[in-house]
């Protein structure tokens, strides 16, 4: 998938799955990234790619929010991808990233986190009985774009947290979810 999407090593790969729909918070996603390019923040030193595997009625408004605010060469829309396809992506990933305004329980969240990955997601729904802050990932509030940025940009500053959040992941998957 790194191949096939033009991404080197070393990228750092955001990495959201979901259907393409308001309600999901994609677009306070892509205004927290713009602020972060805005910012220079450690993930901009990276090289990234916003990844979005998903489809929906939303894809065409959220396209044309990446174009304005000068993200096109950074967000991958992956669209609809098989099973293979989507393990993998939860592999190349870095972080996973799920700014929800509403939630129930949320499998792509428990996915993530058994392909050991940590979490920055809303305080929506179920996701704080999977998310914990300093434990295995991030929680910001709902809507909150500048708390979603910060979350990201401390998340990806910290390669070794990054790794022992997603161990801690995938234990409380194996644990409480299994």
């Amino acid at each position: 998938l790194r191949q096939r999407h033009g991404l080197a090593p070393g990228t750092t790969v955001l990495l959201s799955v979901g259907r393409l729909e308001h309600n999901k918070g994609f677009d306070v996603l892509a205004h927290a990234l713009a602020q972060l390019v805005a910012s220079s923040s450690p993930l901009v030193a990276t090289g990234w790619r916003w990844v979005l595997a998903g489809t929906g009625p939303y894809r065409n408004t959220l396209q044309a929010l990446v174009t304005s605010l000068g993200l096109d060469g950074h967000v991958v829309f992956a669209g609809r991808v098989s099973d293979a396809d989507l393990h993998a992506w939860y592999e190349a990933a870095t972080l996973f990233v799920h700014p929800t305004r509403y939630e129930g329980s949320s499998l792509v969240t428990l996915e993530a986190m058994a392909h050991r990955r940590a979490v920055v997601a809303t305080r929506a729904g179920g996701l704080p009985d999977k998310v914990r802050p300093n434990v295995n990932g991030w929680l910001v509030e709902v809507d909150d774009v500048k708390g979603l940025a910060e979350a990201i940009s401390t998340a990806v500053s910290d390669p070794f947290r990054l790794t022992s959040y997603g161990q801690a992941g995938r234990h409380i998957v194996d644990t409480e979810f299994a």
